[in-house]
């Protein structure tokens, strides 16, 4: 059957036994209009997707910072040294006056309405707290007014553990605590801080948990979450959150805590396995107790709470969440979110995935609840610029898929992009010869040509050098009968009877003398 072409949406078919074919520059050719077809499609106008790259530490960070709050306590105690004590003195020391001191501590609310969690110690008043440190400072006083020798220090206030008074501005009360919390905002475009007086609703000393719930009369407070003891493991990463005193000596104050990070190392008990404790990894110093730990989530995993004196290594210890969350419940305080802090972290989410403009969005939603909110205030002003140099998603016109491109377009794009794929496909697909079919067609009667002399041969064949060494104008040797063919009259010489190498016009694959189909492309060769 003789090979015809045809020319199918501007691509060049041959047709042969085995069927259509196309040739490589074809195939060039459609497969660079199937990639421009898609390129064409254009994208759906949706959310921005050029997302600010962030850590999960700073997506947590930015999560937990707005609830992390700087705790100032103010004491006053005077002491007593009573008559029945071995000291030649009696009364009260330090002149009757009262010592004065302050301390610092951070802390993280877990209730918008004004429920705020810190570590015990930072508000003992008892034999570990206020009452142990009013006994140092008397003992020192004692000493340096010559009532005792230095040596004889240490003495002097195991005695005062046992029998000496602390007292606050009333006779036997404790000693008097005024506790401020304190926290960043940015009013008028400038960072300050506004501090709430709290009271302490309850706590745990040191020796029984170490941890207190305090309570300022404010609402509207950004909160944090607790996680459920169940989901802290070994190896856990975390942040632990606080306001470090020792950094004042070299920076600027200011109400920015610091965001240490490590993991949970192991779970342990102290107090003879009465209380839980978490090990971890992550830096601790003066001014972070009472801060959150949290996980990678922002969920509070524990309290910041003591270290091991004379350790060099990050050798640290918090107060697990399961003491917390008991502690609340105790006092009928739920751990919840408000309505500040469920737009501001909707605010993160998109922010961070690159929805800039819904994050601007959500932003405003919290200022407007709360305007000093710093961490809202400065969300939107980041996520304002990077607005500005991304491009806006168009308007969805009416009869389009949301890029401004006409449904009945698209779907004649993607119909001829499918069809160009299949011709693609089935023009690659290596094929064999199609199994001959029963019908016989008559073929036209062709002409039977005599074989050729030996004189004529060269004639009739062309050139062709001679196996024996005969010159180019020598006479080639009579070839053997079984390897003569007869050919059509006029038709141009073929590499079977030059004894030529062979290849596929096709797709250029060597072929054998006698080959009548490719074995790479299954195009007919015309023998």
């Amino acid at each position: 059957m003789p090979n015809t072409s045809l020319e199918a949406g501007g691509v060049l078919l041959r047709r042969s036994k085995g069927g259509f074919a196309m040739s490589r520059h074809s195939l060039r050719a459609t497969f660079v209009l199937v990639v421009a077809l898609v390129l064409l499609v254009p994208a759906p106008a949706g959310a921005q997707t050029t997302a600010r790259t962030a850590t999960p530490e700073e997506k947590a960070a930015a999560i937990v910072r707005p609830s992390v709050v700087y705790i100032e306590q103010y004491w006053t105690a005077w002491v007593r040294v009573p008559r029945a004590s071995r000291l030649f003195f009696t009364g009260y020391v330090n002149g009757g006056d009262p010592f004065q001191w302050a301390t610092r501590c951070s802390g993280f609310v877990v209730n918008p309405t004004g429920y705020v969690v810190t570590a015990g110690h930072c508000v003992d008043v008892g034999e570990e707290g206020a009452r142990e440190t009013a006994l140092e400072y008397a003992v020192a006083w004692l000493v340096q007014d010559g009532w005792a020798f230095r040596r004889d220090a240490g003495f002097w206030l195991n005695e005062a553990h046992l029998m000496w008074g602390v007292e606050g501005r009333e006779k036997g009360s404790p000693a008097d605590l005024e506790v401020w919390v304190q926290r960043g905002v940015a009013a008028g475009g400038l960072k300050t801080g506004e501090a709430f007086p709290a009271r302490v609703l309850d706590y745990q000393p040191w020796s029984q948990g170490d941890a207190a719930l305090l309570k300022i009369e404010q609402a509207d407070l950004p909160a944090i979450l607790v996680a459920p003891s169940a989901e802290i493991g070994i190896g856990t990463p975390i942040l632990s959150v606080g306001y470090p005193g020792s950094t004042d000596m070299v920076t600027d104050s200011s109400f920015e805590p610091t965001f240490k990070d490590g993991q949970i190392n192991a779970q342990k008990t102290r107090e003879g396995g009465l209380l839980p404790v978490y090990e971890m990894s992550a830096a601790l110093s003066g001014g972070m107790s009472g801060g959150p730990t949290v996980n990678l989530d922002g969920d509070v995993v524990g309290v910041n709470s003591f270290n091991i004196n004379g350790e060099t290594e990050a050798f640290n210890f918090i107060t697990p969440s399961s003491l917390v969350s008991e502690m609340m419940a105790h006092n009928g305080v739920a751990n919840e979110l408000g309505p500040i802090d469920e737009a501001y972290r909707a605010g993160l989410d998109a922010f961070y995935t690159g929805d800039y403009r819904t994050a601007i969005t959500k932003f405003e939603e919290v200022l407007a609840l709360s305007p000093t909110h710093q961490q809202a205030q400065e969300f939107k002003v980041e996520a304002t610029k990077l607005a500005a140099t991304t491009p806006k998603p168009a308007e969805k016109p009416a009869g389009t898929n949301g890029g401004g491109f006409p449904a009945w377009a698209m779907a004649a794009i993607g119909v001829g992009a499918v069809v160009l794929i299949l011709l693609l496909v089935l023009a690659t697909r290596r094929r064999r010869p199609a199994p001959v079919s029963a019908t016989v067609v008559a073929m036209p009667a062709q002409p039977v040509l005599e074989r050729p002399t030996a004189e004529e041969l060269p004639k009739a064949v062309g050139f062709q050098p001679s196996a024996t060494g005969v010159g180019p104008t020598g006479v080639a040797p009579e070839p053997k009968a079984e390897a003569s063919m007869p050919t059509v009259a006029g038709a141009r010489e073929t590499e079977v009877e030059r004894g030529q190498p062979r290849f596929c016009s096709s797709c250029g694959h060597s072929l054998k003398a006698d080959a009548r189909f490719c074995p790479s492309c299954g195009h007919h060769t015309g023998v």
